[in-house]
């Protein structure tokens, strides 16, 4: 599903309904901006972006009306170097540096978590393996899960019709919302992946040093190889990959005793490592 920019999903709310989001007291109470943020006091040079200055909210707002106007409004949003270039750029950057302080995307986690829908979550209900692809949202049944509790959570009554059903326009930007959230997820747990593949191979390969023939161990390598598999372990048990989180824990528990010999009886620790092919030094 394409993305739609935060910045330009709050142009759409706003060209329709004026009253959207920046007049919703719930929104008002997330954002701290008490009205459309554009809104000046010439006379006292006060703007509700404490950011801007007058002539600053004078281009936003001129910009914002080009949007409202303009036969494509998404295109205008983007548009490069022309009359609203200041108007759009002081927008963009401010949605941008504003989203992280308002903590929308908490809230959003915070949804998904309470509905079943934390990503990891997912995953297991789909029954989804480590390596096989990120599920989409539609797989995952995000809009029908969260849509009304983050309707309700972001602008209260003002996100019903006959109290029940959820108004269009703000349909439209809850899923845009939702779309980018599970984008952030989507990369989120790609990392994870990304780096359970990389510490995986460097567990079997350094096991494969350990138990070559003539290796020599200390307690220092044990207890350094025991931290990575416990790592490895602590990030797979994220998902729920059955198979190679038995296969981990086995092993965290074969360098366990390992160690526990080494600690306690060396002469049963070095009898141990002969069974497996390397020497054992304290």
């Amino acid at each position: 599903m394409p993305t739609t920019p935060l910045s330009f999903a709050l142009i759409q709310l706003w060209i329709a309904d004026p009253a959207l989001p920046w007049s919703n007291p719930v929104w008002q109470s997330l954002t701290r901006i008490p009205g459309d943020p554009w809104a000046y006091d010439h006379g006292r040079g006060v703007t509700h972006v404490a950011e801007w200055t007058v002539d600053t909210a004078q281009a936003v707002e001129a910009f914002m009306n080009k949007c409202r106007a303009a036969e494509d409004p998404a295109e205008h949003a983007v548009k490069g170097k022309d009359k609203d270039h200041e108007g759009r750029t002081a927008w963009n950057a401010w949605v941008k540096t504003s989203w992280a302080k308002w903590n929308i995307n908490k809230l959003v986690d915070c949804i998904l978590e309470e509905s079943g829908c934390e990503p990891h979550v997912v995953m297991a209900r789909l029954k989804c393996k480590i390596t096989d692809d990120f599920p989409t949202m539609e797989a995952a049944q995000l809009k029908h899960a969260i849509a009304v509790k983050l309707a309700d959570a972001l602008f209260g009554d003002d996100a019903f019709t006959d109290g029940t059903f959820i108004v269009p326009s703000i349909m439209t930007f809850i899923t845009a919302l939702l779309v980018l959230s599970w984008s952030r997820h989507r990369k989120v747990i790609k990392r994870q992946v990304d780096s359970i593949e990389k510490k995986g191979q460097e567990v079997e390969e350094q096991w494969l040093v350990m138990t070559a023939a003539n290796s020599k161990l200390t307690l220092v390598s044990i207890r350094a190889y025991l931290k990575k598999v416990e790592s490895l372990v602590a990030l797979v048990s994220l998902f729920n990959d059955q198979e190679m989180i038995e296969n981990l824990i086995a092993r965290r528990e074969q360098v366990n005793a390992m160690l526990t010999a080494a600690e306690k009886y060396p002469i049963e620790a070095e009898s141990m490592a002969c069974e497996w092919g390397f020497k054992f030094t304290i």
